[in-house]
């Protein structure tokens, strides 16, 4: 059973672009739709943590990462351990996420380390928890 989905800072930044994005093309209530989509696709990932598919790049599907697309525009690409799941990247299709993945992982090698420590600094980590009745939530 998974306990939570927590979206590590790479993953926030990556929403973080895309809701000012769709902002300045839309406007902020379509920012705030897309965003939505977003976490509510990562949400599913708690009640169905394999729902997710593989990633196109077979070295990423070797380390156990996989990805969820959203409304056919934005991926997250996410990997569970143990009874958490931690998400990496959120991008939009349209760009070469899997070689943006790829180079966070080459060119940071921390993002490793702090992967099989399981994130244990939680000053610097952003959490988002599910809370029955609530949601996600920071």
């Amino acid at each position: 059973m998974i306990k939570s989905v927590e979206l590590l800072p790479s993953a926030w930044e990556g929403l973080q672009k895309i809701k000012y994005h769709v902002m300045e093309a839309f406007d902020e209530k379509t920012a705030e739709k897309v965003t939505n989509t977003i976490l509510d696709s990562l949400e599913r990932l708690q009640s169905f943590p394999d729902s997710g598919s593989l990633t196109p790049d077979p070295w990423l599907n070797s380390l156990g990462y996989r990805m969820v697309i959203s409304d056919r525009r934005n991926v997250s690409i996410y990997k569970r351990i143990n009874d958490t799941i931690y998400v990496y990247l959120i991008a939009d299709t349209r760009t070469e996420y899997t070689r943006i993945f790829r180079d966070m992982i080459i060119c940071d090698p921390e993002l490793l380390l702090q992967e099989e420590s399981h994130i244990t600094d939680r000053e610097s980590e952003k959490r988002l928890q599910y809370q029955e009745g609530k949601g996600y939530v920071l």
